[in-house]
């Protein structure tokens, strides 16, 4: 048995000097030096084999080996190199408590599952150990646990002087979380009654078209008809705006605009003691479907004596088209990647250069 050992220690010997004096990477060296580790009773040499940075065995193959030499701690490393850290954890809580919490801190990148693994720490320090100081202790090693989190595994009946202090903080912690959230709600209730505000001044604002001003699609005067103006002074034809308008509005919310337009053109609706009901949008999936269907147009009967109807039909065309400038708006920017030209123009030489 002496020689055998005695053996032993040569091939590792051996094995080591290959490996640090002529940095052998073969994995089969690696493999069965960590083999011949594995079978000393001392784990030290294994241990600090393990530890190294560089690592050219089969980590499949130290595990088995190592789980049937019976060496945890070894167990625990390899579990840890391979990602496993949950097992590498409950496996560490067998025998070394401060290596589980070693291993706990090791997935820097992902914090639920540190605060997970932590949590499972704390619960065998709880439930195995009955050492509730030592789980209360862990508040202040880790920002991230909370007294609520270690509450779940404390028993039925348990003295509250232990971890009194603890519950008055997180109690003061929750009290300035709460006066934060208050803060926050009150100042966004002010932003809000502060838009508000400005909604209902932009309501009366007003700008100045000089008589000679041009409508900035068709280049003609713009006091010839009825004409938008915008707060970033472009000034449209109702008619030009409508024109760009409409084929970007989607299917209902353009057939309504039609509908409206259609009411003012032809006259439906009185200047002073017309109103209406709300007149439903048109059905988008009867829109879809019935392609040849003429829209309902409203008529006379449909339009009730009630004052302010015509303001309202108005001011739900102005929604629908004139929410925005035609220049300036969000129409402007979805049109950037379309052709000057049409491509289907039958005169082309126009834009030859």
């Amino acid at each position: 048995h002496s020689s055998s050992s005695s053996s032993t220690n040569y091939a590792i010997d051996y094995l080591q000097f290959c490996i640090d004096h002529f940095h052998n990477v073969d994995p089969a060296i690696h493999n069965y030096l960590l083999s011949l580790y594995a079978k000393q009773k001392d784990s030290s040499s294994l241990v600090s084999f393990l530890k190294k940075p560089e690592k050219y065995f089969d980590l499949k193959y130290a595990l088995r080996l190592c789980t049937k030499e019976k060496k945890i701690q070894a167990c625990v490393l390899i579990y840890s190199a391979m990602g496993l850290y949950e097992e590498a954890v409950d496996l560490a809580l067998l025998v070394d408590i401060e290596l589980a919490k070693e291993n706990a801190d090791k997935p820097d990148d992902d914090d639920s599952l540190r605060k997970k693994l932590w949590l499972r720490i704390a619960r065998h320090v709880v439930e195995e150990r009955h050492d509730i100081k030592e789980a209360m202790a862990f508040l202040n090693e880790r920002e991230f646990l909370k007294i609520e989190d270690i509450l779940l595994f404390f028993p039925d009946f348990v003295r509250i002087d232990d971890f009194k202090e603890e519950i008055c903080k997180s109690l003061e912690e929750y009290n300035r979380h709460i006066d934060c959230l208050k803060s926050e709600m009150d100042d966004a209730t002010m932003s809000a009654d502060l838009i508000r505000l400005d909604i209902k001044e932009l309501r009366n604002k007003y700008g100045f078209v000089s008589a000679a001003q041009k409508c900035d699609k068709c280049n003609y005067p713009v006091l010839t008809t009825q004409f938008y103006l915008f707060p970033c002074n472009h000034v449209f034809h109702a008619q030009c705006l409508m024109a760009d308008v409409l084929p970007n509005l989607t299917s209902v919310h353009r057939l309504r605009a039609r509908e409206l337009m259609s009411l003012f053109e032809s006259g439906t609706l009185g200047e002073q003691h017309t109103s209406h009901h709300h007149l439903p949008l048109p059905d988008a999936k009867h829109d879809l479907n019935n392609n040849n269907a003429n829209p309902t147009i409203p008529t006379l009967n449909m339009v009730v004596g009630e004052e302010g109807g015509a303001n309202q039909l108005k001011a739900e065309l102005d929604e629908l088209v004139a929410s925005e400038c035609l220049f300036c708006g969000d129409i402007m920017i979805k049109s950037i990647d379309k052709p000057f030209y049409n491509v289907d123009e039958p005169d082309l030489r126009s834009w030859s250069i």
